[in-house]
């Protein structure tokens, strides 16, 4: 129910359309595909989790396996990802809501930076803050309406096209828009060195925007220190959600595909999924749904994105004031950055639905790549706590393995021409900046401050002119201790 919980959301209601265009009948294929990577990577993430007793995080486990070096930049781009993540569910969120309250108004479709959409974007965090100030009932509450929302209407939608095709004798399988033909794009590395075309290409393109329906799965493995026998429970209960997750939208898809493919591709609604139904009350449950789910998963995102700042904070990594709470317990602060971020991508992206999706997909492999080279060399580390763990040359060797060569193979295949160029094909030089500054200056940023904190350690001094104390927690998963701090002087009270 976690892993569920954790993937179903608003990806299947908003990707069919673009899938569709890129890979046509092979549509169904790109979400298992996809599916596949998915639970790849997820059994990476719980493979690890045993070699770390801790939370499972991509921070934690680069950490332990190859120091604070990589740690910091795999901490703070996640932090910043999940930030992108966020501004990508409340676009959407956004241009659903405007679409459905005022279809007569163009605004759902206004792509300019000062403009009725950004009003209400900006609205809409101050709601998300309000919210947080409730505390964890609030977040609860909106976590398990969003669950009934999201499954409900997908049923509905199941079922009741199904009738329809039963009833109806409907077939749009083979229809798209623009002539009944499907175009898929050419494949090209990085977007710019042409390869081929046809029918693989299309399908592999399409596999990267469908992944976008299974990010979540990163996470199902984050609470494994709370969960019974988990080296037992992961290995079973993640292909399990992958299975069932990826059989629903494989569902969802042929159903929209037999109710109307070309109304699926041609639409220029948010919710594609609903744009295969003709009926008027059928297609409003299944848009209400997916809107009370977008709503829930950005609740939920207002709440964890900000606490990867302040996780790092308290591990000393970035300032401390990063961790300062207001009276409600909401840290101001870090919420503040993440929700800055959050808007800064879509503006930059002008509120694009299917260049921030595939953003938000492409800025996790940092993750991808990373994690399972961490897990690897933690297999092989036979030290400490690890050197009892249960080895499996299965899941310590071919799966990083395999999952390092898909995601790389995944990273050059996106068209990165949609984040650096104008639809105009000009330089965005707005989005440049942005992604230099937060993938480059920020993680720079973060290395200065914590190696700064260190030499000012070393020399005897914390802030406030005493002595300075180190913990273990000092250099988690570095080497080796300052040279003048013995293993026990580690264990000491951090200032």
């Amino acid at each position: 129910m976690l892993g569920v919980n954790s993937i179903l959301g608003a990806g299947i209601f908003l990707t069919p359309g673009a899938v569709v265009k890129l890979a046509g009948p092979l549509a169904p294929i790109a979400y298992i595909l996809a599916g596949a990577f998915a639970g790849v990577m997820a059994m990476v993430f719980a493979t690890a989790a045993r070699y770390v007793k801790t939370n499972g995080a991509s921070y934690a486990y680069t950490s332990a396996a190859f120091g604070q070096r990589i740690g910091i930049y795999v901490g703070v781009t996640h932090a910043i990802v999940a930030a992108i993540a966020w501004g990508v569910l409340a676009s959407l969120f956004v241009s659903t809501l405007l679409a459905t309250a005022f279809p007569q108004q163009a605004w759902a479709q206004d792509t300019e930076i000062f403009s009725v959409k950004t009003l209400t974007f900006l609205i809409f965090v101050a709601v998300l803050l309000a919210i947080n100030m409730f505390g964890n009932r609030a977040i609860k509450w909106a976590n398990g309406t969003s669950t009934v929302a999201k499954v409900f209407a997908l049923l509905v939608f199941i079922v009741g096209g199904v009738w329809i095709v039963v009833t109806t004798h409907v077939n749009n399988y083979g229809v798209s828009g623009s002539g009944g033909i499907y175009h898929p794009v050419p494949y090209a590395l990085f977007g710019y060195i042409e390869l081929g075309h046809g029918a693989a290409a299309g399908l592999i393109l399409a596999t990267i925007v469908a992944l976008y329906a299974f990010t979540g799965f990163e996470s199902i493995a984050n609470a494994a220190e709370e969960m019974d026998q988990p080296d037992r429970t992961l290995p079973r209960a993640i292909p399990l959600t992958i299975v069932v997750v990826g059989a629903v939208y494989v569902l969802a898809v042929v159903v929209a595909m037999v109710l109307g493919s070309n109304r699926v591709v041609d639409s220029n609604d948010t919710v594609r999924l609903a744009a295969a139904i003709g009926n008027d009350a059928f297609r409003t449950i299944v848009v209400l749904g997916a809107l009370v789910s977008m709503f829930g998963i950005n609740v939920a995102a207002s709440f964890g994105a900000p606490r990867l700042w302040t996780a790092l904070s308290d591990s000393g990594t970035l300032p401390s004031r990063l961790s300062r709470k207001n009276r409600f317990g909401v840290p101001t602060v870090a919420f503040g950055i993440t929700a800055g971020l959050a808007l800064a991508f879509p503006l930059a992206l002008r509120f694009d639905s299917v260049n921030l999706t595939g953003l938000a997909v492409i800025a996790r492999f940092i993750q991808f790549i990373v994690v399972p080279i961490a897990l690897i060399a933690l297999a092989r580390n036979r030290t400490a706590d690890r050197a009892a763990a249960k080895r499996n040359p299965y899941t310590d060797m071919v799966l990083p393995i395999t999952a390092v060569v898909i995601s790389i193979a995944l990273f050059v295949s996106f068209d990165y021409r949609t984040v650096l160029l104008t639809p105009q094909g000009s330089a965005n030089y707005f989005s440049i900046t942005l992604i230099v500054a937060t993938f480059g200056v920020v993680p720079a940023m973060a290395y200065l401050y914590y190696y700064r904190t260190i030499r000012r350690r070393r020399r005897g001094y914390d802030l406030g002119g005493g002595p300075a104390r180190w913990t273990a927690d000092d250099h988690a998963g570095s080497r080796r201790l300052p040279r003048h701090c013995s293993a026990s002087s580690a264990t000491a009270t951090r200032m």
